[in-house]
């Protein structure tokens, strides 16, 4: 599969079309990929974007859906929600590990931190189309994730 064809079919699964496909390129390269040219952007400033996004978003999800929660059950509720156990669940699901560039000094089977990738595309989204595309693609990964793992899903789907 080219590169072109695995890029647009991340957008299909994640549900979201970029205006700007350089983001998601950025979104899935890894940093082990810029051994020879510095100035190629990697997954790890819109992770660190992504993190953020997505804490926000479930957050406001958890205010508005449960009235009933107070601060702490909120934080529980959106570390289950938010943790790299279940971003790596969404990233195996989505088999995340086929899109990602990686340089020659990593293996893909050694590699392990795949989770650190949906939230580089989250960054990417938000970026792209801002908070409701983020919003959007969130809850259709959360729910892939809890449609095909229903005897492990102890979390609430966001909406």
């Amino acid at each position: 599969m080219s590169r072109m064809q695995s890029l647009k079919k991340i957008q299909q699964t994640c549900g979201y079309d970029f205006k700007n496909i350089n983001l998601l390129e950025e979104a899935f390269t890894h940093d082990s990929n810029r051994v020879n040219d510095r100035t190629i952007p990697t997954y790890q400033r819109l992770e660190f974007l992504g993190d953020s996004v997505l804490n926000l978003i479930v957050s406001e999800h958890l205010y508005r859906s449960h009235p009933d929660f107070n601060e702490g059950q909120m934080t529980n509720k959106r570390k289950e929600l938010t943790e790299a156990v279940k971003q790596a669940q969404i990233a195996e699901k989505l088999n995340i590990k086929d899109y990602i560039v990686f340089g020659q000094s990593v293996k893909k089977e050694q590699f392990s931190r795949y989770h650190s990738f949906i939230e580089s595309l989250i960054g990417a989204v938000y970026i792209d189309g801002g908070l409701d595309a983020s919003r959007s693609v969130i809850k259709r990964l959360w729910e892939i994730n809890d449609n095909s793992n229903t005897a492990a899903n102890t979390s609430c789907v966001i909406s």
